[in-house]
This record gives C-alpha cells, structure tokens and sequence, in this order.
C-alpha cells in the first residue's frame, strides 16, 4: 500500500528565473531553474539542465549564446525578430521545459503585415461572421463562418479553394453554426458547430470528406453544450472547452469521452464563460474565460494561476480566444471594456487587437489590425511564426496574415 501512494505522489513543478529581461546587444545575464516547494520539502537549485536558444542546443553568434550554468550572452548585434527564447530542459519534475524571453532593444516592429484579404459585409460572397481560422496540413487557411454556415479554404495569398463538407444543413457531414476549426496531426479537420440536435463535433478528412462525429448535445457525462477552444496533447487526448456548461471535456483522438473538470463560480479556479484553450509544450492547459481572466492548469486540472486579469479601462476585459506557439507563448483575441470596435488596452495611442504573454505570463507585446474597428475573433500561429487573423469589421470582414519579424 505504502509502495502504491508514493507511485502516485505528483511530481513537483519547476520554474525559470528571470522570466523576461530586457538586454542590450552583448549584455550578459545569468538564469536559473528552481524545482518547485513540495509538502514537506523546500524549494531547490536545479542543478542538471540542457540550456538551448531558439532551440538550438547552447545558442550560436546570432541569437546569442548560453552556457551549461545558465549564463546567457546576448550577440552583439539584436537579431531580427528581436524576440529570443531560453530554454531549458530538466528531468523529475512535471514541467520538463521551461521557457524565458529575452526581448532585446530594437527600433523595428514584432510583426508586419504582409497579407490582407478583406470584402465588404454588404453583398460579401465570402464572409459573413468569420469565428475561427487553423491551417490545414498544406498550409491553407480554413476559416469557420459562423452566420454563414460555413468553412472555407483560402491559400495564403487569397485564393478561395472551396468549402468544406455537404453544405448547410442538420445532417452529418453537413454544416450549421460552425464555431471552431482545428486540425490535428494526421491532417483531419474538427469542426464543432451548433446543429439542433445530434454531436457538436464533426471530423472531416483534409480533402473534405466526412468521417465521423462525437460529442452529444447535452450536460451528461461527455455530452457538449457550445463548444469553443480545442486542442491536442501529446498523448492525442482531445481537450475541448464548453461555454455553457463551463468546463473542459477530454476525449480520445476518436471522440471516446475521458473524463471532464472545471465548474463555473467566483475562484480563481472556476471558469467564467469559458471561450478559448491551448494546451503548451508541458501539456499544461491555458483556459481564457470571456470576461477578462486567463488561466493555467496541469493536465488534471489543477489550477496553477492566472495569466491576465480584468483591468478597465486599461487592460482587456473579453477574451475571445486564443492560441499558442513553439515556445510556450500565448496568444489572446481581446476587446475591451468599451465594447465593440477593438477597443482593447490602449497602448502608446494604439487598439491593440492581441496581446500576447510568455509561457510564465509575462506580457510580450500587443499586436494590432489594420483595420481600424473590429470584434474580437480568432488568431493561429505557424510554426515559423506568422499569425493569421480573421475579424468582423464595422462594414468588413477578412483576415490578415502577419510575419514575425
């Protein structure tokens, strides 16, 4: 018995010291990885770590260079994008990679435009309420129209390729109220939408064609009222959030239910219409609720902590949605408390459109559209980097593509 409870002790979790710094070009600065308190036991000095930069095993001249004591040195001219990540690998924790940023000083912009496709809502052939944008396995767009009842495939440059699955309608393969669009490994696309009756989950092969469906309208055991945010884990577990019955439901890959956590109430645990998930490089979950707060949770669904918090009129209060990248950052569709027109925390006389923080929840930088009034939608990121807006305008709709420069 005794053997058995300590086989099923948690592992402890670590964290990175400093989290975000900002250095001049050949600054030095030293980092380090504390394994977290325990019951019973203190916090340790990490002592065994694989340092890397930008994923390469101990840097290299131009994003810097970091040695096996965790001192890092910054290249003596600022890389483009100036935005560096320290990484660092450990073993008997739960947390096995931790991630710092270090943002050095440069005159150039985090991310430029360089795509926009955009039509007028009034006789829009396209789009109508355009709620979520993935890429497929080939690198195409498939935005989810919500009003429109539809999800289209565009190349990156614009091209309309066609739609995906049998229309508009109730049946399977078919189409009503889409929401969310993801696509995972193999290159299958799940699309939850809000059909009448029946499953709120839709797998579609990636050339369209309908394959099966999972998630039964409900509050049972499995059963999904309004699904929002998706995604996988490393063990190709399906994490799905549900606005309504505010909670996250895990199934198989194949839509065999698992299990469920999470509740709505006033904690800082609890869930507050729950709209967006992203699972990191750990398989922690980051959950954001619509009014203003974004939480991190281990794969159980134990709360860690908060990344954001509702701060009027300077800092968001709806988040929409979100997403995540490579490095553990995330990545927030916000608006603020103003309501509509992408009035979200006004920074250096700009709307920021998205804010985006570090895997600790340190804030990077805010990022916003061009044009000049939209509703908060969805983001994806590469993996190189690039993100991929769409939005609702006040006379538009489209998406944007920005490089991460």
């Amino acid at each position: 018995m005794a053997a058995h409870a300590e086989s099923e002790t948690p592992l402890p979790r670590a964290s990175i010291r400093p989290s975000l710094v900002r250095l001049q070009p050949g600054a030095t600065q030293a980092f380090k990885i504390i394994r977290m308190a325990a019951p019973l036991r203190p916090a340790t000095l990490m002592e065994t770590v694989t340092w890397s930069v930008n994923g390469i095993r101990g840097g290299n001249k131009t994003f810097g260079t970091i040695d096996a004591q965790g001192v890092y040195r910054a290249p003596n001219k600022a890389p483009s994008p100036p935005e560096i990540h320290i990484i660092g690998e450990v073993t008997g924790v739960a947390n096995r990679t931790l991630f710092a940023t270090v943002m050095m000083e440069s005159d150039r912009p985090l991310y430029e435009m360089t795509v926009e496709f955009s039509e007028p809502l009034k006789g829009a052939k396209y789009f109508n309420n355009p709620h979520c944008v993935t890429l497929d396995i080939d690198g195409n767009l498939l935005i989810a129209d919500y009003d429109g009842c539809r999800v289209l495939r565009f190349t990156p440059e614009g091209n309309y390729l066609g739609d995906l699955g049998n229309g508009i309608g109730e049946e399977p393969g078919q189409v009503h109220l889409p929401r969310v669009v993801l696509v995972d490994n193999k290159g299958d696309i799940y699309v939850s939408d809000l059909k009448q009756f029946g499953p709120r989950v839709q797998v579609f092969s990636n050339k369209g064609k309908y394959l099966y469906s999972f998630a039964e309208k409900g509050t049972g055991s499995g059963e999904v009222l309004r699904a929002h945010g998706m995604d996988f884990n490393s063990l190709d577990e399906l994490f799905l959030v549900d606005v309504d019955a505010m909670r996250v439901n895990v199934y198989t890959h194949d839509g065999c239910f698992l299990r469920t956590w999470g509740q709505d109430g006033p904690d800082l645990e609890d869930f507050n219409a729950p709209h967006g998930l992203v699972i990191d490089p750990n398989d922690d979950v980051f959950v954001s609720n619509y009014y203003g707060t974004i939480q991190k949770f281990t794969p159980e669904g134990e709360f860690l902590y908060q990344v954001t918090r509702a701060d009027p009129p300077d800092g968001s209060v709806y988040v929409h949605s979100i997403c995540g990248d490579r490095w553990g950052n995330l990545y927030a569709m916000v608006r603020g408390q103003r309501g509509f027109g992408g009035e979200v925390e006004v920074s250096k006389g700009k709307l920021v459109s998205l804010e985006k923080y570090n895997n600790n929840g340190d804030y990077i930088a805010g990022i916003t559209l061009t044009v000049k009034a939209h509703a908060e939608n969805w983001a994806h990121v590469d993996n190189k980097d690039n993100l991929y807006f769409i939005y609702r305008g006040e006379d538009t709709a489209g998406f944007e593509i920005f490089a991460h420069r």
